[in-house]
């Protein structure tokens, strides 16, 4: 949808760039932005946001006396009004029924297209679509731009889909999926904004019009996201929710079975998320067989959540390649297990507490002012004499920290990413090694992704980003320095 617009000129922002010493200059306006129902007249600088996944980027000018950030959780306002949705739906795309799955690891949606044809021109994308039953459509849609997914450029548009009577179009790259079963793939940037899943139920859409309201009035789901911590025996185990399987299980790297006192006994690692793994014996209840393999059942006092309860779990070998974890089965509860990709760690308790934009944190042991920029996926340090290496086979970062504070400290760290950052106006893209750094803010601890670049000529040499953020912190943009008053 493009929307035409005439305001009057407020004033012209200068931008600070990044990477050049030439300033940016904006238009800025002001116009009435509404969220939650409130509606607060901004100002707001005009800039080509093509590249970036959301138009509109919400500043001080709006926040400030009206809203604090929760940058841990996404589409927070209008949660209440999800959509339910099944396990595995069908959607219909120009009359075309497509079998819909769900991915809680990819950010972006993907639909099923043959003999793609892209008009540079016009900037529009012709495509074919069609299902296992051989029903087949043709779709010409404008081009949003060019996505990189696993080194290939693929095209993005939003596909506009019918399921019952929810009706919206949705973001996607195209690509052929003719070896899949589903023909779309909704990724975790469209479940955040419209959908809540019920591992229960399938064809969820085409049965009733629910929403998280609703249902919540109803019964009384166990409400999950994508990632969660639970305690088996004490031990803090990653968790993740399955849509495939029914009686949880327990992904272990191995385990043996013997003849105990009381009976048949299992013996295996319980795979800590702390990296302290801890082996337990643990009797056999009983035995479930899946396709080809038999799964021992045990009983054990879990904390999930909090609070402790007696769970019975499956107990599996990982395949070659995947990681040791907890799988959340669909009959985890009696109510049902929902999944809200919205956050993570739902079941971790943990204090929200109330900052400035501009507070005190303790990063490797070193104590400095950090602006929280809750806009930003990944927190920044400043890094000036950046060289990479490699050592013992593993690609390593040195680089000098430095602060208008006057604190000094070299570091040496191994590189566990590479972020390439996507040009501005007037900007040239540009590549930011990233490490892991150990951060402390208030009571919360935790070590996080930290990409180095040069900020000397910003003001606060280093941003906490949502990857920090996330853990309970609000901000608030009204105020600095609110920890510890």
């Amino acid at each position: 949808e493009v929307i035409s617009l005439e305001r009057p000129l407020a004033r012209t922002s200068v931008i600070r760039s990044r990477t050049s010493e030439i300033p940016l200059y904006r238009p800025v306006i002001n116009i009435p932005l509404k969220i939650a129902g409130i509606t607060v007249n901004t100002d707001v600088n005009l800039t080509d946001r093509s590249n970036f996944s959301a138009p509109i980027l919400i500043g001080k000018t709006f926040l400030k006396q009206n809203a604090w950030v929760f940058a841990g959780y996404d589409y927070l306002q209008s949660q209440n009004d999800a959509r339910i949705v099944g396990r595995s739906e069908e959607f219909f795309v120009d009359g075309v029924s497509l079998k819909t799955s769900f991915s809680l690891a990819n950010s972006y949606s993907q639909m099923h297209a043959m003999d793609i044809k892209i008009d540079e021109e016009k900037r529009t994308v012709t495509f074919d679509i069609a299902n296992k039953a051989g029903d087949k459509t043709t779709l010409t849609l404008p081009l949003e731009r060019m996505l990189r997914v696993s080194g290939e450029e693929r095209p993005l548009v939003f596909v506009p889909v019918k399921g019952g009577d929810f009706e919206k179009p949705i973001l996607a790259y195209l690509k052929d999926r003719s070896k899949y079963s589903s023909q779309l793939r909704l990724g975790k940037n469209t479940l955040n904004k419209y959908f809540i899943i019920d591992t229960k139920d399938k064809n969820v859409l085409r049965a009733e019009n629910m929403t998280l309201e609703t249902l919540l009035s109803e019964r009384d789901p166990l409400i999950v996201a994508t990632h969660e911590i639970i305690y088996l025996d004490g031990t803090p185990v990653n968790a993740e929710p399955s849509f495939a399987i029914n009686t949880p299980v327990l992904f272990v790297d191995g385990f043996e079975l013997s003849k105990g006192k009381s009976g048949e006994q299992a013996s295996f690692y319980i795979p800590s998320s702390n990296g302290s793994d801890k082996k337990v014996i643990k009797k056999v209840e009983r035995k479930i067989r899946v396709g080809e393999s038999v799964r021992p059942i045990l009983k054990e006092q879990v904390v999930i959540g909090g609070k402790e309860m007696t769970l019975e779990f499956a107990l599996e070998a990982i395949g070659k390649g995947d990681e040791p974890h907890f799988a959340i089965g669909r009959a985890f509860k009696k109510d049902g297990v929902l999944v809200n990709t919205r956050t993570e760690d739902l079941l971790d308790p943990r204090p929200l507490f109330h900052t400035g934009y501009i507070e005190k944190a303790q990063v490797e042991g070193l104590k400095f002012s950090v602006k929280l920029d809750t806009g930003a996926d990944i927190s920044s340090m400043n890094a000036l004499n950046i060289k990479r290496f490699e050592k013992e086979g593993k690609e390593m970062v040195s680089f000098d920290y430095e602060n208008a504070e006057g604190l000094k400290q070299s570091f040496t760290k191994e590189v566990v990413d590479i972020m390439r950052i996507r040009a501005k106006a007037g900007e040239k893209p540009n590549e930011r090694p990233v490490v892991m750094m150990d951060v402390t803010l208030g009571e919360v601890s935790k070590t996080v992704r930290v990409n180095l670049q040069d900020r000397s000529r910003f003001e606060y040499s280093m941003i906490l980003g949502k990857n920090f953020l996330k853990n309970g912190v609000v901000v608030g943009s009204d105020n600095t320095y609110l920890l510890g008053k």
